[in-house]
């Protein structure tokens, strides 16, 4: 397991924080398209930000999705949420995911 930095939100592209993650910083925003490295690859995410985040199935933040509470908030398998392999864009919140 590679850990997160603080102050990130990564999505790793096995399960139980696999792999090389992808790393994303929340003060440069969100991404409505991810890169290729971790597009569609995504199976675990680890959210170190001050911010909640949302991992969701579609670009342009649309589809299913789920959120990720700040501070060390963590999902170690997302085929509970029905996106494993399906991550597609990264939005950080200023407030609860709700």
């Amino acid at each position: 397991m590679i850990d997160c930095p603080n102050d990130d939100a990564c999505i790793y592209p096995d399960i139980n924080f696999g792999g090389q993650p992808w790393m994303k910083r929340p003060v440069d925003g969100s991404v409505k398209d991810l890169p290729t490295t971790i597009r569609d690859r995504g199976s675990s995410i680890r959210n170190n930000a001050d911010r909640t985040a949302r991992v969701y199935e579609k670009r342009d933040f649309a589809g299913r999705w789920v959120c990720v509470t700040k501070s060390g908030g963590s999902i170690h398998d997302l085929r509970g949420y029905n996106l494993n392999d399906q991550t597609r864009s990264l939005r950080i919140n200023h407030n609860d995911s709700g």
